[in-house]
């Protein structure tokens, strides 16, 4: 058995080299199970044979011909650079310096994080971030949407600060398919042309804009209000590339949804027994028999897609539709399908003062049978509307008149 270190031939059945010590068999380097050459995973513990721990070591050819093997896949990448860094550096002192940045670098890695992305790299102060990698989500694209905006609002939080300068950040985000690999260092090599449109698309932004591309616009489709930046043409790039950018979330609830807006749905085939009992049941609540109906299966089966056909046939019966849901990327907001509830009957636009959406709230909770001096200071902290003078309160509520509403019937799915 010859040692891959030093060459030497030892006998076999042999653990380590009488030469030079080195290991002559190769071992998972977390369940030390021996490997065979040229395998990406170990075979008992399922762990990834290109990543090294600091407690252990594999030999040097099985890991090199490990980090050799790529990954394809459709990888989101999002770049994050601060404006103007340099001539705010030259007027302070460099420990202040650092300590902005590494308060920048605190709150983008936050954000980033909390939309399921990860920080791939910085570059002084800018950030290229992955979302797609390593763990991958159907909906990647609407995630480093999201936390483009939500490194924005970071970046303006930390302009509240009295005595530091003010900062400003573009952000550019591309999606297209990549070659991707994890190194000894468990850091990820991406071969492939979206990092650099990314960073291209990020230099062309405005300050305190995120700017994305047409193969990341087709993907959130809907689901954001964008305004159409027209083509540019790139150094390096030989197609012009399509830019938009993103404004704010549309408050489109779901890509059914936000498809339905876009492009409309496909013909409703089959699911006809489904849709009879349904109806069945929306006949028997007319007649003022309270009904409950759970429909569950599994994902992509047509679920909400059948719920969006029941709707359209219940078009034409006067009735109010309320609709909920728990989403993935709001796990930490508390309470958030009764907030959105509560925000569908105030019928309030996301960019609307505080003012105005305590003027919708008062009639909306009077036409509930609440009082809304006492309701009022419970509910408001479920929609994030700022602290307020209860005994301003009754004024404030009724300055622009209650609105007219009739709830005839409440329909919720969960």
């Amino acid at each position: 058995m010859r040692c891959s270190r030093c060459d030497s031939d030892n006998r076999q059945g042999r653990k380590f080299c009488t030469n030079c010590g080195a290991p002559l068999a190769a071992a998972c380097p977390k369940c030390s199970s021996p490997i065979e050459a040229g395998e990406r995973f170990c075979g008992e513990c399922g762990a990834a044979l290109g990543e090294v721990s600091a407690t252990h070591k594999v030999d040097e050819p099985l890991l090199t011909a490990a980090s050799a093997i790529g990954e394809r896949r459709h990888l989101t990448v999002l770049f994050c650079d601060l404006v103007g860094s340099t001539e705010i550096a030259a007027r302070l002192d460099p420990e202040e310096w650092r300590e902005i940045i590494a308060d920048y670098h605190r709150a983008t890695a936050q954000a980033t994080e909390r939309f399921g992305g990860h920080v791939a790299q910085y570059f002084g102060d800018g950030v290229m971030a992955y979302f797609g990698w390593p763990q991958a989500y159907d909906n990647n694209a609407e995630r480093a949407a999201r936390a483009g905006l939500a490194i924005l609002d970071a970046i303006s939080k930390l302009n509240e600060h009295p005595t530091r300068p003010k900062l400003s950040a573009r952000v550019g985000i591309d999606s297209g398919a990549v070659v991707i690999g994890a190194s000894a260092s468990k850091n990820a090599d991406v071969f492939g042309d979206t990092p650099n449109i990314a960073a291209r698309v990020q230099a062309a932004a405005l300050p305190g804009a995120v700017l994305i591309t047409a193969g990341t616009h087709r993907l959130i489709s809907g689901l954001f209000v964008v305004e159409d930046c027209g083509t540019q043409r790139f150094k390096g790039i030989e197609r012009p590339i399509q830019l938009y950018r993103v404004i704010q979330p549309s408050g489109v609830r779901g890509r059914l949804e936000a498809a339905a807006a876009a492009c409309g749905l496909t013909p409703f085939v089959g699911r006809e027994e489904e849709l009879r009992l349904l109806m069945n049941r929306w006949e028997r609540t007319l007649e003022g028999e309270g009904q409950a109906v759970l429909i569950s299966g599994e994902a992509g089966i047509g679920k909400s897609r059948l719920v969006q056909r029941f709707h359209e046939q219940i078009a034409g019966t006067p009735h109010t539709w309320a609709e909920t849901a728990a989403a993935p990327l709001f796990q930490n907001t508390p309470f958030y399908p009764i907030s959105e509830l509560l925000r569908q009957f105030m019928a309030a636009p996301l960019d609307e003062p505080a003012d105005n959406q305590l003027a919708r709230l008062g009639p909306v909770l009077e036409l509930a049978g609440l009082k809304p001096a006492e309701a009022v200071p419970l509910i408001a902290p479920l929609l994030n509307l700022p602290d307020f003078d209860n005994a301003a309160w009754p004024l404030l509520i009724f300055k622009s008149g209650p609105t007219p509403m009739c709830f005839d019937r409440f329909k919720l799915r969960l």
